[in-house]
């Protein structure tokens, strides 16, 4: 073999082996990677328990979901109610016990845990539905539940006979009261007659109130159709006493009547897959609120009755459509209940004051009694 060829051939081996071992490295790098993501530990705290048919069994079983799905270690603590002390000892635990990420799925315990969210900034800590981000290592989360709220309203509008329809609420707070416009721009847009009545419960889980709500409803205002924003659905089942129409809200019901037309849920797992997927790329609490939509499949109306028609269905279609197109729900313009311009024509209200300023209440709004109007948490 002449010295040209022998010198081919070295350099031909060298670029081999130098191939093989990139290929090695990738595959180390690729197991190593994959070998973190097993280790990662996340924490969930929640006010209920995966029991629940409302709020926090969706919530609980979108989490355990996702992390079964991307092999994450996942510990929750169930029934801890805010304000009691009860959710700094669950976090404590959770810390004890290898959680690298803290869930808080109630917007109440940010405030409880904001010296125990400070002492750690080595810990990635996401609370579901603040209106403000406390530190660096503090994220919030929420989906654009008004989007399919604002959907159900049409189909509200559509159904009342009687112009008045009826909105459970639990209190007033931004999300609350984001909600309730939203719906009642839907009623408005396709029934400008109409009126949402607004009956405050103070609570998310009181079924005698709720119950009493609806039934005052239908007696002082005449409502033929009844949503609601509370964590369970004592609201449906007075609607059905009453044979009145429903829209739930939180998951699909199959145990009520053709009267409860359809439900407004979140879905929670990509939500929550989201949040994961990007923790584990380093990325956690580099986005400061996530908030998704339509466009993310995050949120959707589940299954129609019987009695939600083709008609009101293809107006439903084409409103979800200009929403994803980027026509969204606080777009033109809107006035408020004292006839104050909101928003102007071709104009949108930006994500940041619907988060942060919603404390007000659209033209259409009513309260169940007059001094009740405006009330805030």
């Amino acid at each position: 073999m002449n010295k040209k060829k022998r010198t081919g051939l070295v350099l031909l081996t060298l670029i081999i082996l130098v191939i093989a071992v990139l290929f090695l490295v990738l595959i180390f790098s690729i197991y190593l990677s994959g070998s973190d993501k097993r280790k990662c530990t996340v924490g969930f705290i929640s006010t209920g328990n995966s029991e629940e048919v409302g709020w926090n069994g969706t919530h609980i079983r979108g989490i355990r979901e996702v992390c079964k799905e991307m092999d994450v270690r996942l510990l929750v603590k169930e029934n801890i109610k805010e304000y009691t002390g009860e959710c700094i000892k669950a976090a404590e635990e959770l810390l004890s016990e290898g959680s690298e990420m803290m869930i808080l799925n109630s917007y109440g315990y940010e405030a409880e845990l904001a010296d125990f969210i400070a002492e750690h900034p080595e810990i990635s800590f996401y609370v579901n539905n603040s209106e403000a981000i406390a530190g660096s290592n503090v994220s919030t989360y929420f989906v654009r539940m008004y989007q399919v709220r604002y959907l159900s309203g049409i189909i509200a509008g559509m159904k009342t006979e009687t112009n008045k329809i009826g909105y459970v609420a639990a209190m007033s707070n931004n999300e609350v009261n984001r909600g309730i416009n939203a719906f009642t721009l839907g009623v408005k847009k396709i029934n400008p007659e109409a009126q949402v009545v607004v009956a405050w419960t103070e609570s998310w889980d009181n079924a005698e109130v709720e119950k009493a709500a609806v039934h005052r409803l239908v007696e002082e205002h005449n409502i033929d159709v009844v949503s609601y924003h509370q964590n369970q659905s004592y609201t449906i089942e007075a609607a059905e006493e009453e044979g009145i129409y429903s829209i739930g809200y939180h998951q699909a019901f199959d145990n009520f009547s053709e009267k409860c037309l359809t439900s407004v849920v979140g879905n929670w797992d990509s939500v929550y897959r989201e949040i994961l997927r990007e923790y584990q790329k380093g990325n956690g609490n580099k986005t400061g609120h996530y908030w998704f939509g339509l466009e993310e499949n995050a949120v959707c109306l589940t299954e129609y009755s019987e009695e939600v028609t083709p008609e009101i269905q293809a107006q439903v279609n084409e409103a979800a459509n200009q929403i994803r197109r980027g026509k969204d729900v606080f777009f033109g313009e809107i006035r408020d209940t004292e006839g104050k311009i909101r928003c102007n024509a071709n104009e949108s209200i930006s994500d940041k004051v619907l988060i942060e300023e919603s404390d007000w209440f659209v033209d259409g709004v009513i309260f169940l009694n007059k001094d009740e109007e405006g009330k805030r948490e």
